[in-house]
């Protein structure tokens, strides 16, 4: 890897999070009573930003935040952080903000208001073309517009950038969208979507079905890399030339997994921008995701240079 830190831009997101502790998550029409609540700065593209940039990489944070104190103390944290936010505007609308249930196990439940994040318009990527066109890679998630993340995509893809895309929250993707990403990143459940079939829930029958799935998917989508997370049983890439590679999990015992998958793919395009193999990156997003399930909190528990090493000397 280059001694040179990889540039990354962030297609972000921002929102205030909201968690409660709950023995078991809560049935249709039940209260339950929370055993902790805590409030954060959260959001998917944010917590990638964050950590991309604690692994050691320069970002580019393109997001919109609104007018409120949420906003207030989140530019603050950035500046403390040494995160660039010239990228991030503010707009004249509450920021976003998210609901989490976690229980005893550490699954969870989430519901989120999209806020200022909705005023992250094109005319914004435009505006960030010379840090695009500076980047060795851009990623984009879909809490913001999709017309954004498409202008996102196609910007990079016009300057050879490589374009990673994590479409979640999942929704539906047009095939424009599609067209313009290099890299898809998804769990198990957005496989299922996008797929069109059912994952089960060992690890060998779960790749053996993508495997089977992959030709109807090349067929719609000229991207290069299919990338699919698996929870506590790894992770594993599929190439469009036949290339595949399987990273096995970090044990760990699990605090909290809302931030384990913006871990993940931190980890994973720190090292694909700074040009590792896809297997390589696959086990630092492993190392990531595991070091960040088994602290409390978000941007919190995301890892830094050195957490990484510990983590893969301890794998060695």
């Amino acid at each position: 890897m280059s001694d040179t830190p990889p540039r990354i831009v962030v297609l972000g997101s921002f929102m205030q999070a909201c968690c409660w502790s709950v023995e078991r998550l809560p049935r249709q029409s039940e209260t339950l009573r929370a055993t902790t609540f805590s409030t954060e700065a959260a959001g998917k593209g944010l917590s990638v930003a964050v950590g991309c940039h604690r692994l050691g990489a320069r970002v580019d944070l393109l997001m919109a935040i609104g007018n409120d104190a949420p906003a207030d103390r989140l530019l603050a944290w950035l500046r403390d952080e040494g995160l660039d936010d010239r990228l991030v505007g503010r707009f004249d609308q509450p920021s976003g903000h998210g609901a989490g249930f976690v229980d005893a196990n550490g699954d969870n439940q989430i519901v989120v208001h999209p806020g200022a994040n909705e005023a992250l318009g094109a005319s914004r990527i435009a505006a960030a073309d010379d840090e695009i066109a500076a980047a060795g890679l851009l990623y984009a998630q879909l809490e913001v517009p999709l017309a954004t993340v498409r202008a996102a995509l196609a910007r990079a893809r016009s300057h050879g950038v490589l374009a990673v895309l994590n479409p979640s929250p999942w929704q539906a993707l047009p095939d424009e969208i599609l067209a313009c990403a290099d890299i898809l990143v998804v769990n198990t459940g957005e496989a299922e979507a996008l797929l069109e079939c059912a994952l089960p829930g060992g690890r060998d029958e779960r790749l053996q079905r993508v495997a089977s799935a992959l030709p109807a998917l090349w067929r719609r989508w000229p991207g290069n890399w299919l990338v699919v997370t698996l929870g506590d049983q790894g992770s594993a890439a599929w190439g469009r030339d036949g290339a595949h590679c399987v990273a096995a999990p970090f044990p760990t015992r699990a605090v909290g997994t809302i931030g384990a998958g913006d871990a993940f793919s931190a980890g994973l395009c720190w090292s694909l921008a700074g040009g590792r193999s896809m297997a390589d990156a696959l086990e630092t997003a492993n190392a990531c995701g595991a070091w960040s399930v088994a602290r409390p909190g978000i941007l919190a528990a995301l890892p830094d240079r050195a957490a990484l090493g510990t983590m893969l000397r301890t794998a060695a």
